[in-house]
């Protein structure tokens, strides 16, 4: 009998750890005037190469960053994000091309060169070795993680190059009070609806700037200069990135 109560406390415990979260996005939502407005243009011309790449920024915490001097910190690199997730990005990215027809391999002329990056992107691990850890309070007192999202859109054609910017991002409160918010507001979910949103937004923004159309002003810019610093990053892994 008290090993049924001292299981039953266990998973309890681990479930209400797991779940006690809920994230919510905030994004500017793709114009759907300029995808029905691209999608019945027959003098649209479609590009022939779409290159997408998505790094991150790691989870940086205060015991990730012991002994790191400001000037080493500033250093940190992105990182490719698992070849899995960004391949579903890149897939949901030429759909959406395809759908408005602005993608042909053999017709088209032109790139388009999708740069996504994140900043602090979170797996349960990393919560478990520094977060999660470094709060103990985080169920008494509430506790958020905030995940920024950045995408450089660029249009290449005839000599000419053209870009946009698009922002969004994710907070996720921990509490013990929320968690049953978890199961329709998971940091996953969350996600998946950006990344949805990116995918449309990349194909809005790369028409517009073809055709010369005014981009919608963002109704939100999160970003800092500190946190819009760009740098290169060496590919090592078998599988690559197309940037």
């Amino acid at each position: 009998m008290i090993k049924v109560i001292f299981n039953f406390l266990l998973f309890t415990f681990i479930f209400s750890f797991f779940t006690s979260c809920a994230s919510f996005k905030t994004m500017d939502p793709f114009p759907r005037k300029i995808i029905y407005q691209a999608s019945n243009d027959k003098e649209k011309r479609p590009f022939s190469k779409i290159l997408v790449r998505w790094r991150n920024f790691p989870l940086l915490t205060f015991q990730n960053t012991i002994g790191y001097t400001d000037e080493e910190k500033a250093k940190i690199k992105p990182e490719e994000v698992p070849y899995s997730h960004y391949i579903k990005f890149k897939k949901r990215i030429i759909k959406a091309f395809k759908e408005t027809g602005l993608y042909d391999e053999k017709n088209g002329k032109g790139t388009v060169k999708i740069d996504l990056t994140s900043y602090g992107r979170w797996t349960y691990g990393d919560l478990t070795k520094s977060f999660l850890t470094e709060t103990s309070f985080i169920y008494i007192l509430p506790q958020s993680l905030k995940v920024n999202y950045h995408m450089k859109v660029e249009i290449e054609r005839e000599g000419q190059t053209k870009s946009a910017e698009e922002f969004s991002y994710i907070k996720t409160t921990f509490h013990l009070l929320i968690f049953p918010l978890y199961p329709f507001s998971s940091f996953s979910s969350a996600e998946r609806g950006i990344l949805k949103n990116m995918a449309w937004k990349a194909v809005t923004d790369a028409y517009s700037l073809d055709k010369g159309i005014e981009i919608e002003k963002k109704k939100f810019d999160d970003f800092s200069e500190k946190t819009q610093k760009k740098q290169k990053v060496e590919k090592t892994e078998e599988q690559k990135q197309d940037y």
